[in-house]
């Protein structure tokens, strides 16, 4: 198949062709297994976020990465997005790549689309992991977020670039570091500020969209968060671990939002232990 990667080296990731679906998605497919991983990236990034992980787990498992509306390569062809619109994406996408089943990975607010994608198809998502999510905000932070996102409505810019990745990297200045936090400022810079605000927006107001609802979450899930992020904190991931069944939270020490790109093998080994330990998922 001229379409599958099977080796990967993290320096030529980008160099690979993205494929797209009927809709305008883009995406991209590592491995060969027949155990499938997803990974969902967040606001502002696109597929190429997920290199570390591609890397790590294209080698026992086929891994797909894709665009979200808008973001990176793929199309946006409406206003005003709903969460149903960035579920019904990839819907379309593993129904037309003819994936019937998979583990779905989600950062941030592709941590929120991957838990809206799971309830709604539930045969269809063995486990969950949604990695820095967002749950019931207090009124300060809700009112912050919205702000901030209200102003790239209205500025159709993406401001206060420097002020996010420092929420983003907190106390991550190793030159390696520094050469991933200019690849996340480049993606943010290179990002339309109308997709970014359409899905920022969305991400500002979806924290209580689960609320009531998580009960009702059927695969195995690990709410994945670092203990130095402060808008998705430890205590989210908890909570939401309260209101799940077959569920457990876990919080890396001295990480931040962005754990999974600048601290990969931390995250790596502990979705991979959970991975390896999940029923519904079979090698």
């Amino acid at each position: 198949m001229d379409w599958l990667v099977k080796d990967l080296e993290l320096s030529n990731y980008s160099d690979i062709p993205s494929l797209f679906d009927k809709d305008g998605t883009a995406y991209k497919i590592f491995g060969e297994e027949p155990a499938t991983l997803i990974f969902i990236h967040g606001v502002g990034m696109c597929g190429e976020i997920w290199q570390p992980q591609v890397e790590h787990f294209s080698k026992d498992y086929r891994v797909i990465t894709y665009d979200f509306l808008g973001h990176g390569k793929s199309v946006l062809k409406k206003d005003k997005l709903t969460l149903e619109d960035y579920v019904t994406q990839l819907y379309n996408l593993v129904n037309e790549i003819g994936v019937t089943n998979f583990s779905l990975i989600g950062h941030s607010m592709g941590a929120i689309i991957a838990v809206a994608f799971a309830l709604k198809y539930p045969r269809k998502v063995d486990t969950l992991i949604p990695i820095n999510i967002v749950f019931k905000r207090t009124k300060k932070a809700q009112d912050d977020v919205i702000m901030r996102a209200k102003d790239v409505f209205k500025s159709q810019q993406i401001t206060n670039i420097s002020q996010t990745l420092e929420r983003w990297f907190k106390n991550k200045t190793s030159p390696d570091d520094l050469l991933k936090i200019n690849n996340v400022r480049s993606w943010l810079n290179n990002t339309s500020p109308k997709a970014y605000a359409e899905a920022y927006y969305l991400f500002a107001t979806s924290d209580r969209v689960f609320v009531n609802n998580l009960s009702n979450l059927q695969p195995p899930v690990l709410y994945l968060t670092g203990s130095e992020d402060p808008n998705s904190t430890s205590l989210m991931s908890e909570q939401m671990a309260q209101e799940t069944p077959n569920s457990w939270s876990e919080s890396i020490e001295s990480e931040a939002h962005m754990m999974a790109y600048i601290s990969a093998k931390k995250v790596n080994s502990i979705i991979e232990h959970f991975l390896n330990n999940t029923t519904n998922t079979t090698k």
